[in-house]
């Protein structure tokens, strides 16, 4: 059974394990306390809409960091998005679909589409968009600002607390 339901804030993100583009494999638990999480999943016909989102956080990798965010990029295949070769970012691989479908990224039929979700450093979704209408870098941006800020009222020792701008 496919699921097609989109994962939704306040849910948690589930935890998984792939391979790179690179070769590595990457755990996302890696990031669970330390870094917000901006999980881009590339579907099979919206790469333009895909390829335009990781140009404009290219281009914000600065503030990104700022933000104590890692993004993630999720495909299903080596194509396009995984051979640009330039994101600074992971480009993980989900053969078969299967986080795409676990996360509700997918049609009716069970074909991955695009979407974004943005969670905080323990890995709750604040915010999901599912494609081809994506977020721009801006949005994703005050999105964290605003995970950070919560998180700064909430623990003013805390580690999000010592941020520099």
């Amino acid at each position: 059974m496919t699921n097609t339901t989109p994962a939704r804030a306040g849910e948690m993100l589930p935890e998984f394990v792939l391979p790179s583009s690179d070769g590595s494999v990457v755990d996302l638990d890696s990031y669970r306390g330390v870094k917000n999480l901006v999980l881009v999943c590339a579907g099979d016909e919206d790469y333009p809409s895909v390829a335009r989102l990781l140009e404009n956080l290219l281009e914000k990798t600065k503030e990104l960091a700022f933000e104590a965010a890692q993004v993630v990029v999720l495909t299903v295949q080596l194509g396009p998005v995984s051979r640009r070769g330039r994101w600074p970012f992971p480009v993980l691989v989900d053969d078969g679909a299967r986080i795409h479908r676990s996360l509700g990224a997918s049609d009716a039929e069970g074909r991955p589409s695009s979407a974004v979700f943005l969670t905080d450093r323990f890995r709750e979704i604040y915010a999901a968009w599912m494609g081809p209408a994506l977020p721009g870098a801006r949005e994703i941006l005050d999105c964290l600002d605003f995970i950070n800020l919560r998180w700064d009222a909430a623990e003013p020792n805390g580690r999000l607390a010592e941020r520099v701008r």
